[in-house]
């Protein structure tokens, strides 16, 4: 914490302060990027639910399975590049959740979330 807010550290997606958090395009209900607290909070917590995230997704309830999207994309959208360690059984159940075609909400919020997943998480890694 110290680094992000003593130092003024810029992550490696902000391309050094190029980008800047006004510039960032996020869904609905969220209408800047969230404050630093509440990013680092979540960040402790989202390894605890993510395998339920993974596996709910892919569920055939769709209402489950629109829940657990609407989870998975805000968790990005909170926890940024450190979804990176999460990404080798993310991507399947993303793929799969796509595969199944099942509900549009579903679809709409994994399309939204491999954009995040893209924005924060750099390239190499995946």
């Amino acid at each position: 914490m110290r680094q992000l807010k003593q130092f003024g550290f810029k992550p490696e997606w902000q391309l050094n302060g190029v980008i800047k958090d006004s510039d960032l395009k996020l869904p609905f209900p969220i209408i800047h990027r969230p404050r630093l607290g509440a990013r680092l909070i979540l960040r402790q917590y989202v390894r605890r639910y993510i395998k339920g995230v993974e596996h709910e997704v892919t569920d055939w309830i769709e209402e489950h399975a629109g829940r657990a999207s609407y989870l998975l994309l805000y968790s990005i959208i909170y926890s940024e590049e450190s979804m990176t360690q999460f990404l080798d059984k993310l991507f399947v159940a993303m793929y799969r959740a796509i595969m199944e075609k099942s509900s549009k909400i579903v679809l709409m919020n994994i399309q939204s979330s491999f954009k995040l997943i893209a924005r924060y998480c750099p390239t190499k890694t995946y």
